[in-house]
This record gives C-alpha cells, structure tokens and sequence, in this order.
C-alpha cells in the first residue's frame, strides 16, 4: 500500500512538472513569435522607407518587394501566433492579438498605397518636371 502511495506520488510529480513544461514551453513560443513579428515590422517599414526615398525605379522596386516580403512573414507569423493563442493562450493575448490584426490590415493598406507610388517614383519625377517648367 505504501508503495502505491509512493509510486502515485510520483507520478503526479512529474506529470505536474511536465504539465507546467509544457505550458512554459507554448509561452516561449508565443513570445518567440511575436519578437518574430515585431522584427518583421520594422523590417517592413525600414524597406518603406527605402523604396520611397530611392533613385532608381530599379532599386524602388528592389525595397518594395523586400517590404512586401517582410510583411507577408508578419503574416505567416500573426496566423501562427493565432493558432498557438487560441490553443492555450490567455483572454488578454486573444485581445491583443485582435487589435494588432485590426491596426495591421491598416498598417497593409497604407503601406500598399505608399509601394505602389514609390515604385512608380513620382517623387522624383514629379520633382523632375517641376525643374523642366522653371
């Protein structure tokens, strides 16, 4: 009788620590993947930045593609997130995690309209023909 005392002892011991093993182990994911995602955006808005303020239509296009590349992981990486969030995340992740998705479709939608002009490189044309009219 002791030693079935003893061995179920035991067994919740260790079925306690590997519960709490896991649950550490989901949270490390979960934070793993949204410093993923936070590197992403600044990622994505550096190479913006970069296509707006290029020379060349070329090298416009070259950071355009790097952003939307950036943001298509941000993606990948908010729908993993999600997953994981709604396996075993907490009330309060699911809403941040809410807001973020609705302040990132915002985020896409400028961020497509800004591309879109700077690979066009109005910018430097439009300064190029107000030089021709002076």
């Amino acid at each position: 009788m002791v030693f079935l005392v003893l061995l179920l002892a035991v067994v919740f011991h260790f079925h306690r620590d590997t519960s709490l093993s896991q649950a550490l182990s989901r949270k490390a994911a979960r934070l793993e993947i949204a410093a993923h995602m936070q590197l992403g955006l600044a990622s994505a808005s550096e190479a913006e930045k970069s296509a707006v303020l290029a020379i060349t239509d070329e090298t416009s296009k070259t950071y355009a593609d790097q952003s939307r590349a950036a943001s298509a992981g941000i993606e990948r990486d908010q729908k993993a997130l999600g997953a994981l969030i709604e396996d075993s995340g907490t009330s309060h992740e699911k809403e941040l995690l809410d807001q973020f998705s609705k302040a990132f479709l915002g985020f896409q939608r400028v961020d497509k309209e800004v591309l879109d002009l700077a690979v066009r490189n109005t910018n430097l044309k439009a300064g190029s023909f107000a030089g021709e009219c002076l």
